[in-house]
């Protein structure tokens, strides 16, 4: 290894370092220069020389890069997150983060030039904008393009693993006590679902009864249900609804099947024969997709809707979901809580949190533990109240 300065003009240098890597295809030593300029001082240049030299012993020395941290992750974006390589909402997602937060922020920055520093400065300035796991969520967007800059031979390091403080999101309890319901109030809940017709009874009944996620729900269809045996296989998500609707694999990759009360059983049925009746009236102006839950005539709210596309997973929360629990005359929470509160009321009633975990489909049951630990304490009360009544035959 050799290396050398050239003065290009007073206070600039060119910092030049002579290598001779092995082309792993050829097994051939080619001789390869990489140059650095540096700005500053004869010291400074004889500094960076010193850096790059031991960079270039010890095999992490990168050539220099015009290309922007903005640039680097627009192609990331389109050959590495990009479908096929990775579901069409998580790229939709990351685009999503790059073009609102991270390229107005880092884009017009050389991708060598990142430091931590950068990186530290716009987690701290943003943490009282978003929310933690918003954060979390762009850290991970971030860190996972840098890492790929470092395969690709244009970054030594990942300098976003260096912050400290990483941003980290954890289930809030208070935020999962705020949205779930008592047993009386999901009853009521239920009850009043029923005045708005068979499809909004069926949908919010199945719900409550499986704890699925709001996009698993508005991906069902009629081949994912037996009802003779009284249950649901959770398949699919649905990703993007419209008159061409996109369907994805469910969180976690991991379909189940769950069993059903006979009331869901029975709402469904209805349901479905009632849907059935909307099709045979409406003919070639109904868009069957096979949906258990589609659009009926008071969910089209533009020209585009047809009867029969998926329903808007944003506006379940904000429309129809409302009113009902408006009707009900019960505590307003998220449409999430209707899977928390499923869960919650299982655990109360005493049933195998390893259940649990597998209706709702979470990969551990740590996750299971952790997001309905406020359950915990009573499960352990009763236990005890149990053991009580057998050991002493009270």
């Amino acid at each position: 290894m050799r290396g050398r300065i050239v003065s290009r003009y007073p206070n600039s240098f060119n910092v030049v370092v002579d290598c001779y890597p092995v082309d792993p295809a050829t097994g051939i030593t080619r001789r390869k220069q990489v140059w650095h300029t540096v700005k500053g001082t004869r010291k400074d240049a004889e500094r960076k020389l010193a850096e790059l030299l031991g960079q270039a012993y010890s095999g992490t020395l990168i050539e220099p890069a015009k290309i922007t941290v903005g640039g680097w992750l627009d192609g990331w974006l389109e050959t590495a997150i990009k479908p096929p390589n990775r579901r069409l909402r998580t790229y939709e997602t990351y685009k999503s983060v790059v073009e609102a937060h991270l390229k107005p922020r880092f884009g017009s920055l050389r991708l060598q030039a990142l430091t931590p520093l950068h990186v530290q400065a716009y987690f701290t300035d943003m943490a009282a904008q978003l929310a933690p796991a918003t954060l979390e969520q762009h850290y991970m967007v971030l860190s996972a393009a840098v890492k790929a800059a470092v395969r690709q031979g244009y970054m030594a390091t990942n300098v976003v693993g260096l912050i400290l403080n990483k941003p980290h999101a954890t289930d809030d309890p208070e935020d999962v006590l705020e949205n779930v319901w008592e047993a009386e109030e999901a009853r009521k809940f239920l009850e009043a679902a029923r005045q708005f017709g068979p499809q909004a009874a069926a949908f919010y009944a199945l719900a409550l009864d499986s704890g699925a996620r709001k996009g698993e729900l508005c991906g069902l269809k009629w081949e994912d249900l037996d009802l003779e045996r009284g249950e649901v296989r959770i398949v699919r998500t649905l990703v993007k609804p419209g008159p061409k609707p996109v369907f994805g694999p469910v969180k976690n990759a991991l379909p189940r099947t769950i069993p059903l009360n006979k009331e869901t059983v029975a709402l469904l049925r209805r349901h479905r024969a009632n849907q059935a009746e909307i099709k045979l009236r409406n003919g070639e102006h109904y868009h069957d997709h096979g949906l258990v839950f589609a659009k009926e005539w008071e969910d089209r709210t533009w020209r585009g809707d047809f009867l029969g596309d998926p329903l808007q997973l944003n506006n379940l929360g904000q429309r129809q979901y409302a009113k009902i629990v408006k009707a009900a005359g019960v505590r307003r929470i998220k449409f999430h809580g209707l899977r928390h509160t499923c869960a919650t009321l299982l655990l109360k009633a005493g049933v195998p949190v390893k259940v649990v975990q597998e209706r709702l489909g979470h990969r551990k049951i740590e996750t299971t533990l952790n997001v309905y630990a406020h359950v915990l304490p009573s499960m352990s009360a009763d236990a005890t109240a149990k053991l009580e009544a057998i050991l002493y035959a009270r």
